[in-house]
């Protein structure tokens, strides 16, 4: 009797020992089924997670998460850069008849003229975050400044007039600023952020210096995915940053003028344009035609040779202009022998006011 007893309480054991580690696989299960499923919505519900799911094993379900290198760019700028799909400055139409091309070794690719976009309108890169590149570069104005002279930071002024930036990648002359102080565009576009008038980071007189920021933009999220992106690592230094500004200056071209119209429609210059009135045909032939002088030095013939700086079709600066012939007060410096770049004539003025 006893011993039957025994048997059946041994199979009573058995059974709810059993009938519990069921029950523990059950919730196990359960457990794991639910926090699977806790990740999936929860990490879906943020933009910068993408959940991709695997091949799984037999008999299992896996997810594996990775980070979206673009979510800082994403934040910053929404809509307006997408690096997947960036807008064309490599390779912009420009008419036949326009052959100058000074871009050197130093060709525009769509990512690096991204970035060089990025910090041409960033205010981070002056010292009170008040000032950016197109503060005293206005796209609206040909990337110039109807003021005299610019405003700069904490009070600060430019010394001269911000000089227009249309069409410079189509010019003979490399030097920059109205007194050729800079060799190149590459030299001239960190200068205005090394000013302690214009964007401060001079690194003198108590000053922020570049290093600082560089180090700023490295702890700026977006700046490091597009350093990334324009050069394959993140790395910031003045270099990189002086050629992808420069790339972008170059990007900014012009060519939808009345002149350009005409020029299309015949086979030279010199030719008399079908869309321009008589007067504009003539005063096009004195612009572009040499004086012809006797020998009292009276002109007598030709034209009055304003092309001998500003050189059509392009309208750009010749290195040889020398002294453009102003000589009253410029800006802050009253009377101003220095000022010896000759400006481009494009995008003089706005045909649309309103715009």
């Amino acid at each position: 009797m006893f011993k039957l007893l025994g048997i059946l309480w041994n199979s009573f054991r058995m059974a709810v020992q059993e009938l519990r580690v069921n029950k523990l696989r059950t919730f196990l299960s359960l457990f794991g089924i639910t926090i699977g499923i806790f990740c999936i919505i929860g990490c879906s519900k943020n933009d910068s997670i993408t959940v991709i799911p695997t091949t799984p094993t037999a008999g299992t379900t896996t997810a594996i998460t990775t980070i979206d290198a673009y979510a800082a760019i994403k934040l910053a700028f929404g809509s307006n850069i997408d690096l997947t799909n960036l807008e064309n400055y490599a390779n912009q139409d420009k008419p036949a008849y326009i052959l100058k091309n000074n871009l050197g070794n130093n060709a525009i690719t769509d990512k690096t003229a991204t970035l060089g976009r990025v910090l041409f309108y960033d205010k981070n890169l002056s010292i009170n975050n008040t000032i950016s590149c197109a503060s005293c570069h206005k796209q609206n104005f040909a990337f110039g400044d109807t003021a005299l002279v610019s405003a700069g930071v904490e009070g600060g002024l430019t010394i001269r007039h911000s000089m227009r930036l249309i069409n410079t990648r189509f010019a003979n002359e490399a030097k920059f600023f109205w007194n050729e102080r800079a060799a190149n565009l590459n030299i001239q576009t960190t200068m205005p952020i090394e000013d302690h008038l214009e964007m401060g980071f001079s690194g003198e007189n108590g000053d922020l210096s570049f290093d600082d920021l560089i180090v700023k933009l490295e702890n700026i999220p977006y700046y490091p995915v597009l350093f990334s992106n324009a050069f394959g690592t993140e790395t910031i230094t003045e270099d990189r940053i002086q050629q992808v500004l420069a790339q972008f200056v170059r990007s900014i071209q012009s060519f939808d003028s009345k002149y350009d119209e005409g020029r299309m429609l015949v086979a030279n210059n010199n030719q008399p344009f079908p869309n321009f009135s008589a007067l504009e045909n003539l005063g096009k032939n004195l612009f572009t035609q040499p004086p012809v002088f006797n020998n009292t030095g009276m002109r007598i013939n030709g034209g009055v040779g304003c092309a001998g700086c500003h050189q059509a079709p392009e309208f750009d600066v010749d290195p040889n202009s020398l002294n453009n012939g102003v000589i009253g007060t410029i800006g802050l410096l009253g009377t101003d022998l220095t000022n010896t770049r000759a400006p481009s004539l494009r995008d003089l003025v706005k045909q649309n006011e309103n715009a």
